[in-house]
């Protein structure tokens, strides 16, 4: 079936899918964006999603073009011409467009949105098996005084970077230290370390992106009897670890099992993960019953 794309409510192909050369989005990143994944073709945690989108819009001054009601619908509209399985919906709003100054009360029409529909695609059987590899690149995380990494925006650039060294050192995923050489996250997921049986993540404070999936694995947790909390990971505890691993929308809970190439605990994928992987899954499929259920 074809990806799709919604441009500010046309449905077409997504190969077809263009936004002008003076939007702002392109020129100068000035947008925010979510990603929807589904299960069994229902959109997971949505109003999570919408909520965390509206709070990145707002930070930088962009009022929706939808109410969470308005995105579903375009949503339901685009999985109904996909037509496969689960997808992966991207949405993207931007402050519009107009002459190319980064000026902002310059903007001749706007906002303008983008949802993309594409078939998901998450990582294969042996990665979460096997584990994969991460680097620390001396690329550093945006300080939050400078460009707060909590507002989901589209200027990716720092990500960017840090995943590129991270790949020319033979790793797959960037793990980012802020300015006081504490750990932040991953260039598109969060981080946990696990110590003596605790799962470790850093606060919001030290620079970091809101996770999704972080933040119902600290909610669901304890009442599983698995203590979870935030705490400050200077980098020697990142490589002290008994385990290490990352949280997003697309790969759930999944392992690293090296840093800058060295193993971590074993080398393989500890028992903390191992459980925590059965329990999200666990957790993931009594809400998508009853998301199910509303949908």
């Amino acid at each position: 079936m074809p990806d799709l794309a919604i441009v500010n409510g046309s449905l077409l192909p997504l190969e077809e899918a263009r936004v002008p050369a003076l939007d702002r989005g392109f020129l100068f990143g000035d947008s925010v964006y979510e990603v929807i994944r589904t299960r069994e073709g229902v959109p997971f945690l949505m109003e999570r999603h919408f909520e965390r989108l509206q709070a990145s819009a707002g930070r930088i001054g962009i009022s929706l073009p939808f109410d969470l009601q308005g995105m579903a619908g375009e949503i339901r509209r685009g999985l109904d011409g996909a037509g496969y399985g689960d997808a992966y919906i991207r949405i993207i709003v931007s402050r519009g467009y107009g002459p190319p100054n980064i000026d902002f009360r310059m903007v001749e029409e706007g906002p303008s949105w983008v949802l993309m529909f594409r078939e998901l695609h998450v990582p294969g059987p042996e990665a979460y098996r096997e584990g994969i590899a991460a680097a620390v690149p001396q690329v550093k995380r945006n300080d939050r005084e400078a460009l707060d990494p909590a507002i989901k925006s589209g200027n990716y650039l720092n990500n960017i970077l840090a995943l590129k060294e991270a790949v020319e050192r033979g790793a797959q995923e960037a793990i980012l230290l802020n300015r006081e050489g504490h750990v932040t996250e991953a260039t598109t997921a969060n981080i946990f370390i696990v110590e003596r049986g605790r799962y470790l993540t850093p606060p919001l404070g030290e620079g970091i992106l809101s996770g999704i999936t972080r933040a119902l694995i600290l909610e669901r947790a304890p009442g599983d009897g698995l203590e979870a909390a935030e705490e400050t990971i200077p980098l020697d505890r990142l490589l002290s670890a008994d385990e290490v691993f990352l949280t997003s929308t697309t790969r759930d809970v999944l392992p690293i099992t090296s840093v800058d190439g060295k193993p971590v605990g074993t080398g393989r994928p500890g028992p903390a993960t191992q459980k925590l992987m059965e329990r999200f899954q666990a957790w993931a499929e009594e809400i998508h019953q009853r998301e199910k259920q509303a949908w």
